[in-house]
């Protein structure tokens, strides 16, 4: 043990012998930026370790905004519980008044058809999904509004069934990407989810309304048709994630209600029938949408850690918004001595699953760490080590050097592939070394969406999480089982590389 490493405090000894393993060796805890960093070698470079105190603390609820993905589907974690992802969502006409090309005594049904944009899946995606749509009770007391951004938790009553012969649709997932000669309406159906609905309903878009009606305009449409549910069976094993609105691709592949018609025109011969098709789509301006996400802990391994009596819990459950956060401390950092800091790293490994084979189809998400300030009840980007696009405030930029994305090793244990973090902390800990910056009691470790969070502790400027091309973790999509600060062998630890400074 170095004891020039820290201040010279009275009681010091006591508490440098709980927090600090010293080692002359080389570097093993992590391969990133290895090659960067002068090799230890117990005279002019070394390195330590801090233990970590870390604690689940609850789920917590995310709002999803329309032009956010959105979750569907149902999981079944034996380490995590169950998840439940439904989605509510209005379609509209692209234009109002709308008119169809021909009287309504004119205009006959072929078809009625949900169509949702598929764009990957998250789970065992061998299993079969099923899937039925019903409507949005038509209740003028509750609240859904293309201007609101709905928490993931907010119900919405239900309304008839309208999926055809009131019988749940079958997803398979695998042959969902498959590129094959299938076509609607001169339409390839590769990544849409096609859920025919009863014909009834077709006759009452084409026959009940009316530009006196709900096709007069947008408003009107919301007062007579409030919009639809797609709910998942407590079927399968996995979440399929669905965009509501435009992708800007040259096929129409997009969420949209796809009403097939014929219709008798003024000019056609008669008994000639043409056949058409509207589209009633989501519009993020118009268009309101929640995805209504449920978990149930109840049984699974979870449940005896949210809330736990430990003070430091051995293990540490984080999964994608909604999802649990947990609290992480490194108590001593504002004790350190004047050094140089090569490389500092928050370094947390999972804990492989070997009663089941979960792991190989419930991925890791990505993660992100944030001090929280007491004073100010907020979140913030921890300083100096998280780079903003403008800053102080824009997206964050350095999310992969942070260490947000997790890295594949081999467990010594078990032999398994298992995923690691190392979260960058360097000039967050030289700050504090060398400027006696504020040393953050309370870190939070979560994975959250496109999310926003302080750009400093005392700003009010937002810092997105996130991507401009997508978000950090799709809705509940991503879990992972974390060594915590007393497990035994996947210990999470505070890892730094240092000299000393003549």
């Amino acid at each position: 043990m170095n004891l020039p490493f820290v201040k010279k405090q009275p009681v010091f000894f006591f508490l440098i012998s709980a927090l600090l393993i010293t080692a002359c060796t080389k570097i093993t805890t992590t391969d990133i930026g290895g090659s960067l960093l002068p090799p230890v070698d117990g005279v002019h470079t070394k390195e330590v370790f801090f233990d970590v105190i870390s604690k689940n603390v609850k789920d917590t609820i995310t709002r999803i905004s329309t032009n956010d993905i959105h979750s569907l589907g149902y999981t079944n974690d034996p380490l995590f519980g169950t998840a439940t992802a439904n989605i509510n969502l209005e379609l509209k006409p692209t234009t109002f008044p709308f008119i169809f090309p021909a009287v309504k005594d004119s205009l006959f049904l072929d078809s009625v058809v949900m169509v949702l944009n598929y764009k990957g899946a998250y789970g065992d995606t061998s299993q079969n999904l099923s899937l039925r749509v019903f409507e949005i009770a038509n209740d003028e007391d509750i609240s859904f509004r293309a201007d609101s951004i709905y928490p993931t938790n907010y119900a919405l009553p239900v309304g008839r069934e309208l999926t055809e012969n009131y019988a749940a649709k079958t997803v398979e997932i695998k042959k969902l990407s498959i590129v094959d000669s299938t076509t609607s309406f001169k339409e390839p159906t590769i990544n849409q989810i096609r859920i025919k609905l009863n014909s009834s309903y077709g006759d009452e878009l084409l026959h009940k309304y009316d530009t006196l009606t709900a096709y007069k305009s947008d408003s009107d449409y919301s007062r007579y048709i409030k919009g639809y549910q797609i709910i998942a069976e407590k079927a399968g094993n996995s979440l399929m994630k669905i965009a509501l609105t435009s992708t800007g691709n040259a096929a129409d592949t997009n969420t949209k209600l796809a009403l097939y018609f014929r219709y008798q025109s003024k000019d056609s011969a008669l008994g000639k029938l043409t056949t058409a098709i509207r589209y009633f789509r989501c519009n993020s301006v118009s268009g309101a949408s929640t995805n209504y996400i449920e978990r149930n802990r109840s049984g699974s391994q979870v449940a005896s850690y949210l809330p736990s009596s430990n003070a430091n819990d051995d293990l540490i459950f984080v999964d994608a918004n909604p999802g649990i956060y947990s609290r992480i401390e490194i108590p001593g950092l504002d004790t350190i001595a004047n050094k140089v800091i090569h490389r500092a790293e928050l370094i947390m490994e999972q804990v492989p699953d070997i009663t089941s084979d979960k792991d190989n189809v419930f991925a890791p998400p990505n993660l992100f760490i944030a001090p929280y300030s007491q004073d100010s009840m907020k979140r913030f980007v921890l300083p100096n080590d998280v780079v903003l696009a403008n800053g102080v405030y824009g997206s964050i930029t350095n999310l992969f050097s942070f260490g947000a994305y997790p890295f594949k090793k081999i467990d010594p244990v078990t032999q398994r592939t298992i995923y690691a973090y190392s979260f960058d902390m360097s000039r967050y800990l030289q700050g504090i070394i060398t400027r006696h910056e504020t040393a953050y009691k309370d870190l939070i470790l979560w994975a959250p969406l496109n999310e926003y969070i302080y750009s400093t502790s005392s700003f009010n400027l937002l810092a997105g999480i996130g991507t401009s091309a997508a978000p950090l973790n799709p809705p509940a999509g991503g879990r992972v089982r974390l060594g915590g600060g007393t497990n035994t062998i996947h210990k999470m630890r505070f890892h730094i590389v240092y000299s000393d400074i003549p």
